[in-house]
């Protein structure tokens, strides 16, 4: 039963802590930024959680949720770094 949270947890924290350094590399100019991000991150890994906790007694379907969770944190951070090209672009070519 535990054996979920000594895998889940340890990946949480990695992805979190790589999350806020991502999102503190790309300096946003709103301060709101940071803590949206890590407000839907942590959405994402309570419901990341539930599901794995849940899936863990159905054969074959436990672990997919932490793919999942590692592939909307990275097309988020693939997303946020095209965010912030268009805001640099804008703020140097047409502000």
């Amino acid at each position: 039963m535990l054996m979920i949270y000594r895998v889940m947890l340890p990946l949480l924290l990695v992805v979190f802590v790589l999350m806020g350094l991502w999102v503190s590399f790309l300096h946003f100019p709103w301060d709101w930024v940071m803590y949206a991000v890590m407000g839907l991150e942590v959405l994402v890994a309570t419901v990341v959680m539930a599901m794995e906790y849940q899936a863990q007694n159905v054969g074959g379907a436990s672990g997919w949720g932490s793919f999942g969770f590692l592939g909307l944190s990275a097309y988020l951070a693939f997303f946020l770094g095209l965010v912030r090209i268009l805001v640099w672009s804008y703020q140097k070519f047409w502000a």
